[in-house]
């Protein structure tokens, strides 16, 4: 079956290293994005209800899927400045982020935008400032509360670059059993 939409045409070859995000949500916004992948676009999935922003830019991977909350994997971006949604941007992977939504494991890959020089230093979660981690951490501990209340989500401890690079092979593997070789 040939594939048309963008989550099924961009594969992960330099995974999992390097990752081909197509970004959803741009740092600083609080337009909650989703990608389409039946329709191939960027949907309103909602607006943020409390007064909250996003402090990173928020992806989809293509050629992944997280079995646990059946959607593709989520990646975060830091940069230096927003990016557009709907653009693709390459991804250092540096580690990843425990994430527990409503009940589902939905772990965020950290990723430093690979074409940003100013994150040229950066390889691991520990080269991020302690702020850069702790405006994660926070936001994702509260951005839902308004909406769905207290512990709808639950933030767990960084992973390191290889439990990371696990994790997305994995979901790989996931995407290719759910939905065939990404070569197709």
């Amino acid at each position: 079956m040939k594939h048309t939409s963008l989550f099924h045409r961009i594969q992960q070859h330099k995974a999992p290293d390097t990752l081909f995000l197509v970004v959803e949500i741009s740092q600083g916004d609080y337009n909650k994005y989703e990608y389409n992948h039946e329709l191939d676009v960027l949907e309103l999935d909602r607006v943020l209800y409390g007064p909250m922003f996003y402090p990173v830019n928020y992806c989809d991977v293509p050629g992944t899927w997280n079995e646990h909350d059946k959607d593709p994997l989520d990646a975060i971006l830091f940069s230096s400045k927003p990016i557009v949604p709907g653009a693709m941007v390459t991804g250092r992977v540096i580690g990843a982020m425990e994430m527990i939504d409503n009940g589902e494991i939905d772990h965020k890959i950290m990723c430093v935008n690979a074409k940003d020089p100013r994150f040229e230093h950066v390889h691991s979660v520990d080269d991020l400032t302690p702020y850069q981690r702790k405006d994660l951490v926070t936001f994702f501990e509260l951005y839902k509360i308004p909406q769905t209340g207290k512990d709808t989500t639950q933030v767990g401890k960084f992973m390191n670059k290889e439990e990371a690079g696990t994790f997305i092979k994995e979901c790989i593997d996931m995407y290719t059993k759910k939905f065939g070789d990404l070569k197709e």
